[in-house]
């Protein structure tokens, strides 16, 4: 039987209203400003509508080689999960793929599966298999496509020390003609789940580790690496391809319980020594399950995430420069009680970025902000882009930016049908 998983989430006490442009309904139901429609372009007319249907969670969008979104989904059914995906395809969505389904899957609203395409070819997919719900323990399962996405080989993990304990949090990256992939691991971990190990102080040789491992087209595994030997153990990690290679983001563990996010750059094939991207000095016993992202435009690497260091949430960005291996300091792009973070972030052909985060209005309700930052870190307004009825459902929301317009995914639905949510939205309209 497939299991479903909730993790534990830091809670905020209060639930004032963020500040912002409040789009009008228009805009968050088809993307299109009302003073917009006698003027609206093909894009803009697309059906956006989720291909994903009812009984849909846990999706992730990323874009193809061509810039067309990917999106990704588990299908849950009475016995079974799938992962299933569609590609965008001028005005609509393709119908659904099946990548693979099994009855002893981890269904996660944080730790959610991908398809990815890494070159014209290759596509990579992967999610997460029970192996002993006792001590909630799960393995990553790997699949990889040579043939554009249109069948798969037969699945594989990517670490091969065969314990029972966490793997996850999973991001890919190109190498070359060869895959390559980071995730948690969690095999020097002797507690089992989260609930035991977040309630003291870890020594570094038994935490959660960040490895790495690289993957030919016929899946033979090389190159192992631990990139970093503790860190938190369930915040997502996120990769940006750059020119140089590639760059890791992750939140980050000491000894003494401060969870900060740090980063570490692809550098003659292997990963450097991990930095901070700011010291926030969060200091937290427990995992927040709230990850950073990173993206990369053509001047800068832009790192985006949620801290609670001054003792209320916080949504910071920051940039660095092409050719450096520092970053600069963070700008804040929200803050208060009402801020709960889950950030995306998306990199605009003029240079800038937009970010995105979700935060608490009453209830169990929130709203989708986002943001956008130009080139130099200057802010524009923050806009409420979309209600979410149920914030803790919603898991992480994913962002990308394709054909000037604003691609968002969540899970979304009633209390007894979940399904994955799509919204599109003009550029522009986050800019003025």
């Amino acid at each position: 039987m497939f299991i479903l998983s909730h993790q534990s989430l830091i809670p905020v006490v209060k639930h004032s209203r963020l500040l912002g442009v409040v789009l009008l309904t228009c805009i968050a139901i088809t993307g299109v400003a009302c003073s917009d429609q006698t003027q609206m372009s093909e894009s803009a007319v697309a059906n956006w509508s989720s291909p994903a249907g009812v009984g849909s969670v846990s999706p992730n969008v990323s874009l193809a080689i061509d810039g067309g979104p990917i999106l990704s989904w588990l299908k849950v059914s009475e016995d079974s999960v799938a992962l299933e995906y569609s590609r965008w395809d001028e005005t609509q969505w393709s119908d659904a793929v099946e990548v693979a389904s099994g009855s002893n899957w981890l269904v996660n609203r944080a730790d959610f599966p991908s398809v990815v395409q890494l070159s014209e070819s290759l596509w990579a997919a992967h999610w997460l298999v029970m192996t002993d719900p006792s001590v909630f323990a799960y393995d990553v399962m790997v699949g990889l496509s040579t043939d554009g996405g249109v069948t798969w080989n037969t699945p594989f993990k990517p670490h091969t020390d065969g314990t029972l304990t966490e793997h996850g949090f999973v991001s890919f990256f190109a190498d070359d003609q060869d895959v390559g992939l980071v995730w948690l691991d969690g095999r020097n971990m002797s507690g089992g789940g989260h609930s035991k190990h977040d309630m003291e102080p870890m020594p570094s040789d038994s935490g959660m580790t960040l490895r790495s491992t690289k993957i030919t087209t016929e899946g033979a595994l090389f190159e192992p690496q631990i990139i970093d030997g503790l860190v938190c153990d369930c915040c997502q990690t996120d990769i940006a391809q750059v020119d140089e290679g590639a760059v890791l983001v992750f939140r980050n563990r000491t000894e003494g319980e401060h969870r900060d996010i740090y980063y570490s750059r692809m550098v003659n094939g292997l990963w450097s020594e991990s930095k901070p991207v700011a010291l926030d000095e969060w200091l937290i016993s427990g995992c927040p399950v709230n990850g950073p992202s990173v993206t990369a435009s053509t001047t800068h690497t832009a790192v985006a995430w949620y801290t609670e260091g001054k003792g209320y949430g916080q949504v910071k960005l920051a940039l660095s420069e092409k050719d450096s291996d520092t970053f600069m300091p963070a700008v804040e792009i929200s803050s208060g009680d009402a801020v709960l973070g889950q950030v995306g972030l998306a990199a605009t052909e003029d240079d800038g970025f937009i970010v995105s985060w979700l935060t608490f209005s009453e209830g169990v309700k929130g709203d989708l902000n986002l943001r956008h930052a130009d080139a130099n870190g200057v802010l524009g307004p923050a806009v409420v882009v979309a209600d979410v009825d149920f914030t803790r459902r919603a898991g992480l929301p994913q962002m990308v930016v394709f054909d000037d317009r604003v691609i968002l995914v969540w899970t979304g639905g009633d209390k007894s049908n979940k399904a994955v949510q799509v919204v599109s939205l003009p550029q522009s309209v986050i800019e003025k």
